[in-house]
């Protein structure tokens, strides 16, 4: 039996994922239709590669979206959703200068998050960007060898256009409030191992440094510190974390909430992706975690759920691997500050070499919570397979 017409809005992992996966369980393409404002989509954490000119755009395009049209999936391409009204099952929509209605059975809401612009006075001026988008890309492309930027914030986006830039011949300074580079990702002793490597680099870090304001006529030129120091600057990249597009179901800025099944409080609305929470496997409780991993798992919860399976999800155990210059970085579930904030008392080992620092977090009954590893150069990949499946077993299954 047809689920009926499914509406999915968002053209990121998540959307693409999701229609993808409602057609390999017998939804038929012509049944599906996705609302994407920004088309063809592309994998964002490649954007650092693409500026170092190390990956072109196709190469950082989602193949699949061109496959989904192929297969016969309407898509409205730079559509924009500007309301829901979930009691008629329509969404309003704009495309091409006009507002139109989308009728649904089911609706997916995949809309992602949008990069946080912290209140710093001079935020709004020219050559103060987000990191976010192949635009960001190009216009840090056309700033001259000389000019000098600043980084706010030294999460992995930050940490990966610091070093991109760098690259490109630009004095970089990342300023990151915290007292540590990385601090919701690593464990201290990893934070550490990356910060030297930055150094090394050429790239100045301070920490436990706020950014009180930046400079300029019309475009960028300064930066001004919480240390009394000015930094001159022709760009500044702001990393400073990520918002939930929520505001088609909430008003309070918050990420959507849903259940094991990716279902809202409202029957046949789902919502996945950086726009809403997720059940962490271990802990079994519901957090933000803004990942593209953790939207292409929903993805194949939320199908299932659609055409009537039976869902029973045990949760996420978060998965992140990033290249930050020369180092790679491997996170697998939670670390020590994240465990706790979900309730969980826990301990850390740490281990190193002379190219490589590894931890373990426990949780107070010796089981396995997260893993962490970061490395000069390529690094086998079967010690972080084992983490993800060790942690799985202790935890049930």
């Amino acid at each position: 039996m047809s689920p009926g017409r499914t509406v999915i809005i968002g053209g990121g992992v998540g959307g693409i994922y999701t229609a993808m996966n409602l057609i390999k369980e017998g939804v038929e393409p012509g049944e599906i239709t996705l609302i994407a404002r920004e088309w063809p989509p592309y994998t964002r954490h490649r954007l650092a590669e693409f500026l170092m000119s190390k990956a072109s755009f196709e190469s950082i395009a989602l193949k699949l979206a061109g496959k989904l049209e192929t297969m016969g999936v309407e898509v409205l391409a730079g559509a924009e959703a500007l309301s829901l009204n979930p009691k008629e099952r329509r969404v309003t929509v704009r495309l091409n200068g006009r507002t139109l209605e989308v009728s649904f059975t089911n609706l997916v809401i995949a809309t992602g998050g949008r990069p946080a612009v912290p209140p710093i006075p001079g935020v709004n001026l020219r050559g103060v960007i987000s990191f976010y988008g192949v635009k960001d890309v190009e216009f840090l492309e056309s700033l001259l060898p000389e000019e000098d930027v600043v980084v706010v914030g030294a999460g992995l986006v930050g940490l990966t256009a610091a070093v991109a830039l760098r690259r490109r011949g630009h004095g970089v300074t990342v300023v990151e409030a915290k007292e540590r580079v990385l601090p919701g990702l690593l464990e201290p002793e990893l934070s550490e191992f990356v910060e030297e490597y930055l150094r090394r680099e050429g790239i100045e870090v301070l920490t436990s440094t706020l950014v009180k304001g930046i400079d300029g006529r019309e475009r960028v030129e300064a930066v001004e510190l919480s240390d009394g120091r000015s930094l001159r600057a022709g760009a500044v990249v702001l990393a400073t974390g990520m918002r939930p597009n929520s505001a088609l179901l909430r008003d309070d800025g918050r990420a959507i909430e849903v259940d094991e099944r990716g279902e809202t409080a409202i029957p046949g609305i789902y919502a996945l992706g950086d726009c809403a929470m997720s059940k962490d496997f271990v802990t079994g409780k519901f957090t933000y975690r803004p990942l593209g991993f953790v939207a292409a798992h929903y993805s194949k919860v939320v199908a299932g759920a659609i055409v009537g399976k039976r869902v029973e999800d045990r949760g996420v155990i978060p998965t992140i691997y990033e290249k930050v210059g020369s180092i790679e970085v491997y996170k697998i579930g939670l670390g020590k500050g994240e465990a706790e904030g979900l309730g969980l008392s826990t301990e850390a080992e740490v281990y190193e070499g002379e190219k490589w620092k590894e931890a373990s977090i426990f949780d107070s009954e010796g089981r396995l919570v997260g893993w962490q590893r970061v490395q000069m150069g390529h690094f086998h990949s079967i010690d972080s397979a084992n983490a993800y499946l060790t942690i799985r077993g202790m935890h049930g299954e």
